[in-house]
């Protein structure tokens, strides 16, 4: 097989264009509830390396070094030839000079996907999405309404409590909850989050929140809503608290006039990562991760 040659993406955009619209058509056939792009190359990052063989442009690949970790995007790389992009990753590995790496690869791509898995990539997160429809109503003992700034402690709480959580095996999230000052302060600084809590015996058992993310990119549908933040305190857990939570977003949504919700979760995060599949949630993009000891 003729070898393949290395060439510097930004002076290949249209080729690796062209090789996103096709990973993208494949993408949108299996999931309708993806934006409409016409412009691919604006999603095609600056800098970055294309595969070529026999002339012809096979693969490209494209990522950031963002302190320990390089990211590729969900633009980040597409292939024609996917086997291309192990020899991609092993160039480009060499100039980003970090041990760890996270890949944003289409669900439904498993050519793509076993090509990073054969690069000792695992799963790691998962972003999804499913229509908005009327929810039945779930009936968990107790109330659900939108918060309020009486609720700031309460909301600070859960934020807390989330991290708590994801600290523990066999997510080791290393992630430390931030000083509650700042979590605070933060709570109602952005307009487009929308937080509702349940409550049972006058209590708040859970917190569920709304987000209006921005549209466009390759993810993110016209007319969505995100289901950025969900935590039911551990006592009340299996009792119908969280999908009672989840009834009532759909259900906002609905009468909101949102046509799609997108959500997002760690794999190794037992709690959400069956509950929301259950939830009707579809996967768009894997994050594939690997740390080099």
């Amino acid at each position: 097989m003729p070898r393949l040659e290395f060439h510097r993406l930004s002076e290949l955009r249209d080729e690796a264009a062209r090789l996103l619209a096709e990973r993208y058509r494949r993408q949108r056939a299996a999931e309708p509830l993806l934006p409409d792009v016409d412009d691919f190359e604006a999603h095609v990052p600056a800098e970055g390396l294309v595969a070529i063989r026999e002339g012809e442009a096979v693969a490209y690949l494209s990522g950031e070094v963002d302190g320990p970790v390089a990211r590729v995007g969900f633009g980040g790389h597409a292939a024609a030839e996917p086997e291309a992009l192990r020899d991609l990753f092993a160039a480009e590995a060499e100039r980003w000079a970090v041990t760890r790496f996270a890949v944003a690869v289409p669900a439904g791509e498993e050519s793509l996907v076993d090509a990073w898995f054969r690069l000792a990539f695992g799963c790691q997160f998962v972003w999804a999405v499913r229509e908005v429809e009327p929810a039945e109503p779930v009936d968990f003992g107790g109330t659900i309404r939108p918060a309020t700034r009486d609720d700031t402690e309460a909301i600070v709480d859960f934020d807390e409590l989330l991290h708590v959580h994801q600290r523990t095996a066999p997510s080791f999230s290393g992630y430390v909850a931030p000083p509650r000052a700042e979590v605070r302060a933060e709570v109602w600084a952005d307009d487009a989050w929308l937080p509702f809590v349940a409550e049972r015996d006058g209590q708040p058992v859970g917190l569920l929140g709304l987000y209006r993310r921005p549209e466009g990119g390759l993810r993110v549908p016209a007319n969505n809503i995100d289901l950025s933040f969900a935590v039911t305190q551990p006592g009340a857990r299996g009792s119908g608290v969280g999908r009672a939570l989840t009834a009532y977003a759909l259900n906002w949504a609905h009468e909101h006039g949102y046509r799609s919700m997108t959500v997002d979760w760690r794999t190794v995060n037992l709690l959400s990562s069956r509950f929301w599949e259950h939830r009707g949630f579809r996967p768009q993009y894997l994050r594939l991760y690997r740390a080099v000891p």
